[in-house]
C-alpha cells in the first residue's frame, strides 16, 4: 500500500505541474514585455522617388526607420495589462539623412494595447500625428500561437485602418520556420496633397495642384509562429498624385525589405524565446499524461493489493509438507 501511495502523489504532483505550467507559468511568459525597445531598418537600393527637399525625381536609395518603444510612465499610469506604444517612422535618402534634411515621410503614433493579446485597447489619447485616430487589429506584431490558414487584420498607416492578410505558407529564414502573410492592397485615393504644377506639365511658374494621392502596396510578413513577432517584413509599394485631366504622376515606387541584418538580429533574439515556449506548450501535455497515468497504476495497484490474500504475504504462516523417508511429515 505504501508503494502505490508512493506512486499516486508522484502522479498528482506531475498533474499540478501540468496545470501551473499551462495555466500560469505559460500565460505570464508570453505576453509583450514591458520594456520593449525595438528598432528595425528597411530599405531599398533601387527606388524611384519625388524628392521633396530637391523637387526632383530621383531614382536610388531609400531607407525607412521604424522604432516602437513603450511609453514607461504612461503605461504605469494606465496598469493592468496595458502597455502605451509610442511608434515612429521616417523614410529618406542617406545623403539627406547625413546633411541632415528633414525626412521625405515621416509620422508618430501612440496607442495601447494589451500586452497578452497585442491586440489595441480604449486609449483616450489614440493619435497619429496628433491627429485623433482608433487603432485597430494587430500593430507590432501578430498574436501569440499563429494559426495556419487564418487571416489576421493588421494596421496600415497609410489607410488608417487594419488590413486583413491572409497565411500563404511556411518560408525558412536564416534557420528558423515563419509563417508568411500577405495581402495586396488596390490603388487607393488617401488624401489630398498640394503638389507643384509642373509635375503635370503646367509650367515651372504654374500654381500648387490639390491633388488626389493613391497608395497601392503589396505587403508580405514573415512572423514566428510560437511568438508572433515579425522576422521580416517588404512592402512593393506605389505612390501617385492625380489631378482632373491629367494622367497620373508617379510620386514612389520602392521595393523595401528589411535590411539583412536586422532580420538577423529578430531571428537571433526570438528563436530562443520561441523554443522556450515550445517547451512550455508541450510540458503540460507530457507531464498530464504521465501524471494520469500514475494515479490510475497507482490506484490499481492499490486495489489489486487489498485483495490479495493475507496468507500469500504472511512469513512462515501457511502449513507444508515435507517427505522424510517414507512418510510425510507436517510442518507449521
Amino acid at each position: 500500500m505504501r508503494k502505490s501511495a508512493i506512486v499516486i502523489g508522484f502522479g498528482a504532483f506531475f498533474v499540478t505541474m501540468a496545470l501551473l505550467l499551462k495555466f500560469y507559468a505559460y500565460p505570464n511568459l508570453a505576453v509583450i514585455p514591458k520594456d520593449q525597445n525595438t528598432g528595425q531598418t528597411l530599405s531599398d537600393p533601387d527606388a524611384y522617388f519625388f524628392n521633396a527637399n530637391t523637387l526632383k525625381f530621383n531614382r536610388g536609395e531609400l531607407v525607412t526607420k521604424l522604432a516602437v518603444v513603450v511609453n514607461k510612465e504612461l503605461t504605469k499610469k494606465a496598469g493592468g495589462n496595458t502597455l502605451v506604444i509610442d511608434q515612429w517612422q521616417y523614410s529618406n535618402t542617406p545623403g539627406d539623412a547625413a546633411a541632415g534634411k528633414p525626412p521625405m515621410e515621416a509620422y508618430h503614433a501612440q496607442f495601447a494595447i494589451n500586452r497578452k493579446t497585442g491586440l489595441p485597447v480604449k486609449y483616450a489619447d489614440d493619435n497619429q500625428d496628433n491627429i485623433p485616430t482608433t487603432h485597430e487589429g494587430y500593430t507590432i506584431k501578430f498574436p501569440f500561437g499563429l494559426k495556419k490558414n487564418k487571416s489576421y487584420a493588421y494596421w496600415d498607416t497609410t489607410l488608417e485602418k487594419a488590413i486583413p492578410l491572409k497565411y500563404s505558407g511556411t518560408q525558412t529564414i536564416d534557420g528558423m520556420e515563419t509563417y508568411k502573410y500577405t495581402v495586396d492592397i488596390p490603388t487607393t485615393v488617401y488624401e489630398k496633397y498640394e503638389v507643384p504644377g509642373f509635375l503635370f506639365g503646367l509650367g515651372q511658374s504654374s500654381p500648387g495642384q490639390n491633388a488626389d494621392r493613391t497608395y497601392a502596396n503589396q505587403r508580405t510578413i514573415w512572423a514566428d509562429p510560437v511568438t508572433g513577432v515579425f522576422m521580416k517584413v517588404q512592402e512593393n509599394q506605389t505612390q501617385t498624385v492625380e489631378i482632373p485631366g491629367h494622367a497620373p504622376v508617379t510620386v514612389l515606387k520602392t521595393d523595401t525589405v528589411m535590411d539583412p541584418s536586422t532580420v538577423k538580429a529578430n531571428v537571433d533574439e526570438y528563436k530562443t524565446k520561441a523554443t522556450q515556449l515550445k517547451a512550455l506548450i508541450a510540458a503540460p501535455v507530457i507531464l498530464g499524461i504521465l501524471g494520469v497515468l500514475l494515479i490510475v497504476g497507482g490506484i490499481v495497484w492499490a486495489v489489486m493489493a487489498a485483495g490479495r490474500r493475507p496468507e500469500d504475504d504472511a512469513d512462515g504462516g501457511g502449513v507444508s509438507l515435507r517427505k522424510n523417508d517414507d512418510t510425510f511429515v507436517e510442518e507449521t
